[in-house]
């Protein structure tokens, strides 16, 4: 009788299957035989299913207030003035920055920023990280709940927010300059301005001395200041906008000779109605349970 001639993978296939079937006769036979356990007795038992995955559930916690704790900013990418421009973001956003400065030498951070705290300073690290896509918290083991931002080179920037209502009277300080031959004029313009919510700041005769022969009056700010300029303009229509280098949201209303009322409060657009934002929260890590 001639022998067909086997394919080296096949014989090496059976002789796998072979040996499987005599292992899984070795553990089960007995098993089967041993107080008369059977596999339907073993899945029912529970011991040839896998456990099911215990959920991790994060706590989703108040957030402390943004200016109940100090930031310090720390830059270790090669962008200069990094760290200040950072700092100044977050102290807009309402955070408390108390220091500025620049990571030691070889100190090297890939994503976008580490943000250190120690045990009682979690949730604020948490909360700061949310201004940070790519942010990651590490607790180092200070003390206190101040939480540290190392910016590294991964780092594009914060995370975009709604820009913030335009200021209110209240909360905007006008100060009041006279450029004309008309003696009073700038106290009389800070009392009108006064009755209009405006916080006052210096009345009285222009200290750069301008001269203002055609202006009905110029509004002077700075970068911080553009909507509290507008807020001002609002009252006076035909005044011309001046942005200068001043640091604060302060304005100054500069009255020239074309000046001769401010617009009446009627006609002032009202501020839109304020909605109070939901309160902020953060999730801490899960833990399982």
């Amino acid at each position: 009788m001639t022998q067909v001639p086997v394919a080296p993978d096949d014989a090496r296939r059976a002789i796998r299957w072979r040996q499987r079937r005599r292992f899984v006769l070795l553990i089960t036979l007995p098993g089967l035989i041993v107080g008369g356990a059977s596999v339907a007795g073993a899945y029912g038992a529970g011991l040839l299913t896998r456990k099911p995955a215990i959920a991790c559930v994060s706590a989703v916690v108040p957030a402390p207030a943004r200016d109940s704790f100090d930031i310090l900013v720390t830059n270790s990418n090669e962008t200069a003035g990094q760290g200040g421009k950072v700092a100044k973001a977050l102290t807009k956003r309402g955070f408390v920055v108390k220091d500025v400065s620049n990571a030691p030498d070889g100190v090297y951070i890939k994503r976008a920023a580490m943000i250190y705290h120690g045990p009682k300073g979690l949730d604020q690290a948490l909360l700061v990280a949310a201004q940070i896509p790519g942010a990651r918290t590490w607790n180092d083991g200070r003390g206190g709940s101040t939480v540290e931002v190392v910016i590294g080179y991964g780092f594009t920037g914060l995370k975009p927010v709604p820009p913030p209502p335009a200021p209110l009277p209240s909360e905007i300080t006008v100060n009041v300059y006279n450029t004309t031959w008309r003696a009073g004029l700038a106290a009389t313009v800070a009392d009108d301005l006064a009755s209009r919510g405006f916080h006052l700041g210096t009345v009285g005769n222009d200290p750069l001395r301008s001269f203002l022969p055609d202006d009905i009056a110029v509004i002077r700010f700075g970068p911080d200041g553009a909507d509290a300029a507008a807020t001002v303009q609002q009252n006076l229509p035909g005044a011309r906008m001046q942005q200068d280098a001043r640091e604060g949201s302060g304005v100054d209303l500069v009255i020239g000779n074309g000046f001769t009322s401010l617009l009446e409060k009627s006609q002032v657009p009202r501020p839109p109605k304020r909605v109070a934002p939901p309160a902020e929260t953060v999730a801490r890590p899960c833990a399982a349970g």
